[in-house]
């Protein structure tokens, strides 16, 4: 396919024809994403906004206006998920993106949410991230539905893009079903939370602002001003009880997360990393009404429920170790401050800070040895195993202390049984 520069026709692409919505209602959705966002209003300047970024760059580049090639391929495919959708907007659009974007001197790339220790917060369907050393934060987020954008099924959708966006002080996010994209942009007061948004079709009327076109447009909005500052945090105080797993509430059979606040969570994203079904960060939990240096230090590990929920399920199991566990925690397990519940999009657990792992490569004298024994002949004590005792769930503190971590895959057992001496090796 031929397109040019600033307008960037997008004409003869492969055709992906959406298999009918089932209704949000015969879905298992483990639970609904339900955010502070409070208004959506047209983004008016849209078209003039991305026509303006695009030539801006296309002149500092110093690109002709003559027409280029760009892979395409042609034909029509049957998507009706967002494994689909997102699998083909990758490779019929995204890609193409991104090859433009280098055109202009920015390497970059949509990645996906398990393409490695990226700082992001959640698990957006993709993010663009550039291709600068050490710059491991997205500049824009992109999710996938398909429901018809701006339908009676894309509430749940418009929640969860915009919480990807406000966890990651994201300016900019698409919100796409392949056929229509709704371009998105935060604008926030202090009493107000708004998306602005803009809606682009496929093969729409509208042939001033192509779906190729306004994507470009959008990341280059992206890197020229990416960051949306943090909202302000509201001044309801978190609940608290004398019990240091404050966050729990005992159920029948489980213990109940309490929902909270996002503004109440002030994750510092720049220290997020990713594991196979949740991301780890530092944070804060606000120790009273007012915001200060004296608010607790924690661990945040935080799963996205609704991309991973045997995730979720993993991370229940790890709470109710915690809590048989209650008598070592500070001693050779972290303290669990709260299990919580946020926005219908995460499930965090916040957890003392106990050191930094120890190294794959660091040398274990007999003195290190003895202490990651200890810690785990305590849990042996108490009838569990812990499951996973690579060295990177052993903690060491600047005092010298030894914790055991990543307790999901801990469980109770025979204290008879040749698994703990398999540990204990």
């Amino acid at each position: 396919m031929q397109t040019s520069l600033p307008n960037l026709p997008f004409t003869n692409h492969e055709r992906a024809e959406l298999r009918p919505y089932h209704s949000s209602s015969e879905t298992n959705l483990i639970s609904r994403p339900r955010t502070d966002l409070e208004a959506l209003t047209p983004w008016t300047s849209f078209p003039d906004d991305i026509h303006r970024v695009i030539q801006t760059a296309t002149a500092r580049a110093g690109l002709p206006p003559t027409p280029f090639d760009v892979e395409t391929f042609t034909g029509t495919i049957r998507v009706g998920e967002e494994e689909g959708i997102r699998a083909h907007a990758m490779v019929s659009l995204h890609v193409i993106v991104a090859n433009i974007m280098g055109m202009f001197g920015t390497e970059g790339y949509f990645v996906l949410p398990d393409s490695g220790n990226l700082a992001v917060v959640g698990a957006p369907d993709a993010s663009w991230m550039s291709n600068i050393e050490l710059e491991r934060h997205p500049k824009l987020v992109v999710e996938y539905t398909p429901c018809d954008t701006l339908g009676r099924q894309s509430l749940d959708a418009l929640h969860q893009i915009y919480g990807y966006m406000t966890f990651n002080n994201n300016k900019f996010g698409i919100l796409s079903n392949w056929q229509r994209d709704v371009f998105l942009r935060r604008s926030e007061t202090s009493d107000r939370r708004t998306l602005e948004y803009h809606l682009v079709e496929l093969d729409g009327p509208d042939t001033s602002i192509s779906m190729l076109k306004a994507g470009v447009g959008m990341v280059l909005l992206a890197e020229n001003d990416w960051f949306n500052a943090p909202p302000t945090r509201t001044s309801t105080p978190l609940a608290r009880t004398s019990n240091p797993a404050y966050g729990m509430r005992r159920g029948k059979s489980k213990y109940k997360r309490l929902p909270v606040d996002f503004h109440l969570c002030r994750f510092d994203i720049s220290s997020a990393r990713q594991g196979a079904t949740c991301c780890i960060l530092y944070g804060r939990l606000p120790e009273g009404e007012g915001e200060g240096e004296d608010d607790r230090r924690v661990i945040y590990k935080a799963v996205d429920v609704l991309r991973y929920p045997d995730g979720a399920d993993w991370l229940e199991d790890e709470v109710r170790v915690y809590v048989a566990l209650q008598h070592l925690q500070g001693r050779v397990i972290p303290t669990l401050f709260g299990y919580y519940e946020v926005w219908g999009i995460l499930h965090v657990l916040a957890l003392e800070p106990v050191g930094e792992a120890i190294g794959e490569g660091e040398r274990i004298d007999e003195t290190l040895r003895g202490k990651m024994k200890e810690a785990l002949q305590c849990i042996h004590d108490a009838g569990f195993v812990h499951g996973d005792i690579g060295r990177r769930n052993f903690c060491r503190t600047e005092g010298g202390d030894v914790f055991l971590v990543d307790l999901e895959r801990c469980r109770r057992v025979s204290k008879d049984l040749p698994e703990l001496s398999d540990e204990m090796a």
